[in-house]
């Protein structure tokens, strides 16, 4: 009796460490790198909702020139307005998804 507890006990072990890395997998889903080009850039980041309405902001800040930045989306899609360091205009209402660690290049 004792020794079917063990093997339950074993078999349930297995089972639960089996099923966390499907649950890290699937809360990855939604993250992206946002990854500035040859200059300095600003970027201005929120979530889309399905309607395509502006929801929480994600990011503010600069990123050098060939570095990059990894944002946590909740909906998988994303605006994002950036201004290079040497210009005055800003590029807004730019869409993209992310999903799955993709990378969105600036500009």
């Amino acid at each position: 009796m004792k020794h079917r507890y063990i093997i339950l006990l074993a078999i349930s072990a297995i089972f639960a460490t089996s099923v966390f890395p499907i649950v890290d997998a699937v809360a990855d889903n939604k993250t992206c790198v946002l990854k500035a080009g040859t200059e300095d850039v600003r970027l201005y980041v929120q979530d889309k909702d399905d309607a395509g309405n502006d929801q929480d902001k994600i990011f503010e800040g600069w990123i050098k020139a060939g570095q990059s930045v990894k944002i946590k989306s909740q909906t998988g899609r994303i605006t994002y307005s950036y201004k290079v360091r040497s210009g005055d205009r800003t590029h807004g209402d730019n869409h993209a998804r992310c999903r799955d660690g993709n990378t969105i290049r600036v500009p």
